[in-house]
């Protein structure tokens, strides 16, 4: 790439990072004060704007590896080839949070609050050089698939508040545990980034950077292992504990018609919705009846269902789905 389209790039993206501050800040607390997020599977949310001699370095790199046919990334297209010129990180402590972060972005896709520019890609970053299978317990319910993490090139979608300005960048929206978070930030200082300028590490030292990861990978089944056996004996306790109450307090307690608990507890997100459509006269978003779904299925009552949502709803609340309804 010739020097001058690389400082037009460069004038380019520097009057354009401002613009990519705001919005990895608006999806910090578009993340963390969503109500439908599992916020216990989330243990951190960091953001990085691409650096500007990294920026080019690419660049070169992707141009050269480019085939016929194909355009090469200039001045107006950069922003859309380059996908990771903000990256989101979202660390989850444990390999099964994955699952239910997956799930919630899926969610905001459907909702037409985020929208997927590409197809997520799975990133292997560990490499385990031998089989693991034997080594993890049946009863942990984990796979070997390899460790990684989930890249999604992500732009705002039609239903997000955020400023119109903000709507068409792309960014990139990093899912990882936090102890692939800390090989990748160990390998990137200590050895990437030596090698990256051509300085050439012994063999044995890249061999034990690798020999970490698969250390690292161990650990990560080892902690969703032990995470579980925490959660189990915690709610084995607990049932113990409630069981023991309701035998001192039966005469106390109201009977409990068990058939109207379970059914009132199973209701479906489409009977949920038919009600609400019925008291409120108008379908209500995913996200919202979702929401609803969810504290209903807190409440212990053996109530008329379509009752029990007219005493929960107020006039804010109505007047927010009236906002947020779907066409």
């Amino acid at each position: 790439m010739r020097k001058q389209q690389k400082e037009a790039i460069l004038l380019s993206f520097l009057g354009e990072k401002e613009k990519y501050k705001k919005l990895a800040e608006f999806m910090v607390h578009l993340i963390q004060d969503d109500p439908l997020l599992p916020k216990e599977s989330l243990h951190t949310i960091i953001y990085r704007i691409k650096d500007e001699l990294r920026l080019i370095e690419k660049i070169d790199r992707v141009n050269k590896e480019i085939e016929n046919g194909v355009s090469s990334i200039t001045e107006k297209n950069y922003q859309t080839r380059i996908g990771d010129l903000l990256g989101v990180r979202r660390i989850c402590l444990r390999l099964s949070d994955f699952e239910k972060i997956e799930a919630y972005l899926k969610l905001m896709s459907e909702e037409n609050i985020l929208y997927f520019a590409k197809k997520p890609v799975r990133k292997r970053s560990f490499i385990l050089p031998v089989d693991t299978g034997e080594y993890i317990l049946d009863d942990a319910g984990i796979r070997y698939t390899g460790y990684s993490s989930m890249h999604y090139q992500i732009k705002l979608g039609k239903n997000s508040d955020a400023p119109s300005e903000l709507k068409n960048l792309h960014f990139e929206l990093q899912l990882r545990t936090i102890l692939e978070e800390a090989w990748s930030e160990i390998d990137h200082k200590y050895r990437y980034v030596r090698s990256r300028i051509g300085l050439k590490l012994p063999e044995h030292i890249h061999t034990g950077f690798y020999n970490l990861s698969a250390y690292l990978q161990v650990a990560a089944f080892q902690a969703e292992y032990l995470c579980r056996l925490a959660e189990a004996y915690s709610l084995k306790k607990i049932t113990k504990v409630k069981r023991k109450a309701a035998v001192s307090h039966a005469d106390e307690l109201p009977s409990i018609d068990k058939e109207k608990d379970e059914a009132y507890r199973k209701l479906s997100v489409s009977e949920i919705e038919t009600y609400l459509k019925k008291i409120l006269g108008f379908k209500v978003a995913n996200r919202t009846l979702v929401y609803i779904e969810k504290r209903l299925a807190d409440i212990n009552t053996d109530k008329k269902v379509h009752k029990t949502l007219q005493k929960l709803l107020t006039k804010n609340s109505i007047e927010f789905m009236r906002k947020n309804t779907t066409s």
